[in-house]
């Protein structure tokens, strides 16, 4: 409860907050996978819940009260792990602990009718025909969102979207040797190669992070999207790169896994943050191409200090509304609004203009976003485009793609209910004079 209570009240992460938990709490493997399956259900069907509980919360209540209540109307619809009186029990517990007997009473009262009454809501609610509110409710998308992709997609389109980010995410790592890595993961994980990226491998369930793949740095942990990334840049062994918004490294250590520091490849790795700058050198290390990687604590958004027309190739990972990443992160929903987008715009556009004199004639801009707006995205690079005409587009039909990946200027734009990644758009432009 003071998880959910935490990411709603003071809009804290969910993904930092139980991670933090769990590493707190002595947990059984059953009990942390349990509680993980629960905050993000509770997180992720926000406004179903709300919908279920209406007809029986009609004043306002303490979002501690409202917080007990959608968690217990999750376990009671959406799983069926635990039996509904020890549903009911545990709520009166916890309330007790909170408040006096008639909140206890209001809560059992409501619990019970959420238990004779609530599927059948729910299937009423599937059942309606559909508008935006209905899809709004059916899948937890705040309206506005709903709104804003009905215009880009349609609301057929855009349900299918909002379903996807219900579903669980799986695991996905980058490997050296894909058919090695399978071999040596499949008897210990479900696996599978990804359909989308050629040195990616899904895993279903599991934690890779205490493999010995993982710990001999033959995988990492990266989402299939943005290991398209650094495919797009057309690598060489020679080649001096910017990435000039770096942090975690993933991104880094693939583009580095292209160079070759005897032949003068090197990618300098940009953040803001000392603790992010050793994240990248840590993860360099344990894929062995820490020779080329030379990670900085410097703001993308002023990068003079190095000379103009030095880089061949530099990637733009740009800050972003990060709605590609919902299904992940579902508390990005209901924290992110319109206005947040204009002014993570505004970055994204000082983060452009501060690196493009940067790129060598003939080099590649890579500007990439895990998010799904259009100011974010096309309409960014397309201004870009109208004010730097010492630029054009690469069609990137080159990593040969289910022709769902791109837009018509042969862009990458991926949805996240289509392979079941991220969200993400790449851009890819080249310096001509």
């Amino acid at each position: 409860m003071k998880i959910l209570v935490d990411v709603e009240q003071n809009q804290a992460y969910v993904n930092l907050k139980l991670d933090a938990v769990l590493k707190e709490v002595p947990l059984s493997t059953i009990d942390a996978n349990l509680l993980t399956e629960i905050v993000y259900g509770v997180t992720q069907r926000r406004l179903t819940l709300d919908y279920l509980l209406e007809p029986y919360v009609k004043k306002a209540i303490p979002l501690w009260l409202r917080t007990i209540l959608r968690l217990s109307t999750f376990q009671m619809i959406f799983l069926d792990k635990i039996p509904a009186y020890a549903i009911l029990n545990e709520a009166s517990e916890i309330t007790k602990i909170k408040a006096g007997q008639s909140i206890v009473n209001f809560v059992n009262g409501v619990l019970r009718n959420i238990d004779r009454n609530g599927k059948e809501r729910l299937s009423h609610l599937m059942m309606q025909p559909r508008t935006k509110e209905v899809v709004s409710l059916r899948t937890s998308l705040p309206m506005w969102l709903v709104t804003y992709f009905d215009t880009l997609y349609g609301l057929e389109e855009t349900e299918k979207i909002g379903y996807s980010l219900l579903e669980k995410p799986y695991l996905s790592v980058r490997a050296y040797d894909v058919d090695k890595a399978i071999n040596q993961l499949s008897q210990t994980f479900m696996c599978e190669k990804s359909p989308l990226a050629p040195n990616g491998i899904r895993i279903h369930s599991g934690h890779v992070a205490q493999t010995s793949l993982f710990l001999q740095g033959d995988i990492t942990i990266q989402d299939e999207s943005s290991m398209l990334v650094a495919l797009c840049g057309a690598l060489e062994e020679s080649d001096k790169v910017l990435d000039a918004c770096a942090a975690p490294g993933g991104k880094t250590t693939h583009i580095a896994h292209f160079l070759n520091k005897e032949k003068g490849g090197i990618v300098y790795a940009l953040d803001l943050y000392e603790h992010k700058i050793k994240l990248i050198e840590e993860n360099a290390k344990r894929l062995h191409v820490d020779d080329v990687v030379e990670a900085m604590i410097k703001d993308a958004r002023d990068v003079s200090s190095f000379s103009d027309n030095y880089f061949d190739k530099v990637f733009v990972d740009a800050p972003c509304s990060g709605l590609g990443l919902m299904r992940r992160k579902p508390d990005i929903k209901y924290s992110k609004v319109l206005d947040t987008i204009s002014s993570l715009s505004a970055i994204q556009e000082d983060i452009l203009e501060s690196v493009f004199p940067k790129v060598a004639v003939g080099g590649r801009l890579i500007y990439s976003t895990c998010t799904l707006t259009l100011e974010e995205n096309e309409k960014r690079m397309a201004q870009f485009l109208k004010t730097h005409t010492n630029f054009e587009r690469v069609p990137l039909y080159d990593l040969k793609l289910p022709k769902e990946c791109y837009t018509e200027y042969g862009e990458i734009s991926i949805l996240p209910h289509v392979f079941g990644t991220d969200g993400f758009y790449i851009c890819c432009l080249k310096r001509i004079k």
